[in-house]
């Protein structure tokens, strides 16, 4: 009995055949010649010559041919203006991904571009998609065996944010940030969210978090936006405490808000607040040298107006916080549609011109329950109030 052992397959080598070749075997089959014949003198494949036999009854001598590799349909060339706003947008932000740009260029530009399209731009241009260095940081929670990763994390309070109530100021949530100023004393970052836009509706950055700098911020922002059905917090001291009621409960309970409380340990329930001190800590203090607490409180609320008003949000499909907030949705939609911005030459030649490409939606909101727009076209900033034009200013005189 031999030992040999026998494969277990057979690897097929695949050759490229010259068109005379081919032609040579058609030939031979036209003169009567049978197929196993030419085969075995050829050492070819019975279903080769078939296919050969198929695609020349079927095109003739050019079905012979080799076909080309070369896509049917061109993909279309982005326009070098776009390209250069791209650019530009990702030197100002360079924590900024395909989606993000993608989402931030539908909302304030008009313009449609794929996440795909984007990260080829940067990769042309050596720039990274996003902050590569994010998901790398490991984030722990105080009293968790199971040591979860950042990543692990963000995946479970992704599955936590995706409750929300249904309209601005059902529920706001509040937690406290802390990290140190570079060479100096520790801070802390007090914010309120609104669960239903992720809308900052205040803030406030302190030495120590007190129960009175709580409360501070919390009043600041029923002065600003009015007060919530809910307020859903973690169980630290400063708003709840085992031996007796808060002077943070007692607040509430005069005003008749009803207060949340998350269990320990679980940072998930306050998803959002979550998310956003998140979101700050990759984006703005790992990355700034504050070399004061006056400094750090103005770069912290340059990024929370940008965060309110100028950052789509993947969770508020490509809108910003404000857009939910003051429930002007509907209207940028309305507006988004009727001025998309040609993205390459082949929709400019089709006639698909909106503002243009220097004009953009500067305000949408409502003043006094009345729906406000303002826009720029050609040096003319136009007032619209309830989709009726108000007053035009020409800033070119």
């Amino acid at each position: 009995m031999s030992n040999e052992v026998k494969p277990t397959h057979v690897r097929r080598i695949f050759r490229s055949y010259p068109v005379e070749f081919k032609q040579g075997v058609i030939k031979r089959l036209e003169n009567g010649e049978r197929i196993t014949s030419i085969c075995r003198d050829l050492k070819l494949t019975s279903g080769l010559v078939y296919s050969w036999q198929k695609r020349y009854r079927e095109q003739g001598f050019e079905g012979l041919c080799p076909k080309s590799s070369r896509p049917h349909h061109q993909p279309k060339k982005t326009s070098q203006w776009l390209i250069d706003k791209i650019l530009a947008i990702k030197k100002v932000r360079p924590e900024i991904g395909g989606s993000a740009a993608s989402e931030h260029l539908a909302r304030f530009e008009a313009v449609k571009l794929s996440p795909n399209t984007i990260t080829k731009i940067f990769r042309k241009h050596g720039l990274p998609d996003g902050d590569q260095g994010a998901a790398e940081a490991a984030y722990h929670v105080k009293g968790d065996d199971d040591r979860k990763t950042e990543q692990q994390l963000e995946s479970e309070i992704g599955e936590w944010e995706r409750f929300a109530r249904p309209n601005p100021n059902d529920m706001w949530q509040m937690d406290i940030m802390s990290f140190h100023i570079r060479d100096a004393h520790k801070v802390h970052l007090i914010t309120a969210l609104d669960d239903c836009s992720r809308f900052i509706v205040n803030w406030g950055l302190f030495k120590d978090q007190s129960a009175d700098n709580v409360l501070e911020v919390l009043k600041a922002g029923f002065a600003k936006h009015g007060a919530p059905g809910e307020v859903l917090t973690d169980q630290g001291a400063q708003f709840k405490h085992w031996s007796g009621v808060t002077q943070f409960e007692k607040i509430l309970v005069k005003l008749g808000i009803k207060h949340i409380t998350a269990r320990s340990h679980h940072p998930q329930t306050c998803g959002k607040i979550e998310a956003f001190h998140k979101t700050i800590h990759r984006e703005l203090i790992d990355k700034e040298f504050f070399v004061s607490q006056e400094q750090a409180a103005e770069k912290i609320s340059r990024f929370v107006d940008h965060y309110n008003h100028a950052r789509p949000h993947s969770a508020l499909d490509g809108f910003t916080p404000s857009d939910r907030y003051f429930q002007v949705i509907e209207a940028v939609k309305k507006y988004l549609a009727d001025f998309q911005v040609p993205k390459n030459s082949e929709e400019e030649a089709e006639g698909k011109i909106g503002v243009g490409r220097g004009s953009r939606l500067y305000l949408i909101g409502k003043v006094l329950g009345q729906d406000v727009r303002i826009q720029e076209l050609a040096g003319m900033l136009s007032i619209h109030v309830n989709d009726q034009l108000w007053r035009d200013v020409n800033f070119l005189r």
